[in-house]
């Protein structure tokens, strides 16, 4: 069985959600004051046929982590959604292949005229 990164992040989020306590600034739903601000126009525009604070949300927001503000995965990563490090894996920041490497270039050199 060949499970996905993105699959196995989802799953990993949706665990740390069930299992662990909401945090101090988050309220009944579980959505902090941050999540709240910095995700609207993200929950708006992906995902808002879903509940604030449902697992469903978590899912669809994980789904279209690549499509979501910078600011909005700070807020997920602050709340503790998510680590950075697997923000940055799914958001493709961790792929060091399609980084292109510097050229370099030629030293001419000019031979002045008599």
């Amino acid at each position: 069985m060949h499970v996905t990164f993105s699959a196995a992040a989802a799953a990993a989020i949706f665990a740390f959600i069930v299992l662990a306590p909401t945090a101090e600034a988050a309220d009944a739903s579980g959505v902090t004051e941050r999540e709240k601000r910095d995700c609207q126009v993200d929950y708006k525009k992906y995902c808002s046929e879903y509940g604030l604070g449902t697992n469903a949300l978590r899912a669809c927001m994980s789904r279209n982590i690549k499509k979501v503000s910078h600011v909005c995965v700070g807020a997920l990563v602050a709340a503790g959604e998510m680590s950075q490090a697997q923000a940055d894996k799914l958001r493709g920041k961790g792929k060091t292949s399609s980084k292109k490497k510097p050229t370099t270039k030629k030293k001419t050199s000019y031979k002045k005229k008599h």
